[in-house]
């Protein structure tokens, strides 16, 4: 830091001569210049890569030291996307184009095409039956209780490769609740980490 300040300091004379008009006066104006400049540049001095080095990837894992199902929320809804959510009372579309009941049990949703995610893996019916089953068979935990998990018999359905049913054992009116609720993960976050046991 000190080299990059004699290598500039002749800059910084010319500055403050030309801030002040003189190279005498504007004592007080000398010092709020050379407080920024030395500011500026232990700010820029501070980090140990120089400007273009690449830096290195974040090693570790993060640990929950906080956890309040609170947290988890915030986590899940910013890192995965769902197939619709509801904005101001209106359900709107996410990764589903489109839906509609063909009867009061039968929940049909065609699916965004073109969706990929990180890996590369494309998002299709086969990516939301995997994450169906893996809803249904470890019935997450909810703030609102378990009456945010799928009653028993229902089901889901691949009709092609963007299109899904959903299959209930009777009306559920909360059942297009249930499906924003649904995150979508890819093949490696179930390979890799999935949504652990079910211990609680």
């Amino acid at each position: 830091m000190v080299r990059a300040y004699v290598e500039i300091s002749p800059g910084i004379c010319w500055m403050m001569q030309h801030l002040t008009g003189s190279s005498e006066g504007g004592v007080g104006m000398k010092k709020l210049v050379v407080g920024r400049i030395i500011l500026v540049l232990c700010t820029l001095g501070s980090s140990t890569y120089g400007l273009g080095e690449p830096v290195p990837a974040p090693q570790g894992e993060v640990r929950i030291v906080d956890t309040s199902s609170y947290n988890f929320i915030s986590v899940v809804f910013n890192a995965f996307e769902h197939l619709l959510e509801f904005e101001d009372g209106m359900l709107v579309p996410r990764l589903a184009t489109s839906w509609r009941w063909l009867d009061d049990r039968t929940f049909e949703v065609t699916l965004r095409q073109g969706v990929k995610f990180h890996n590369g893996e494309v998002f299709d019916a086969e990516i939301v039956k995997l994450n169906w089953d893996e809803n249904v068979r470890l019935e997450q935990p909810f703030m609102a209780g378990q009456m945010l998990n799928f009653k028993p018999g229902s089901r889901l359905e691949i009709v092609d490769p963007y299109t899904v049913r959903f299959l209930f054992p009777e009306p559920d009116g909360a059942a297009l609740y249930k499906i924003s609720t649904m995150h979508m993960g890819n093949r490696q976050f179930y390979a890799e980490h999935g949504w652990g046991e079910k211990h609680w």
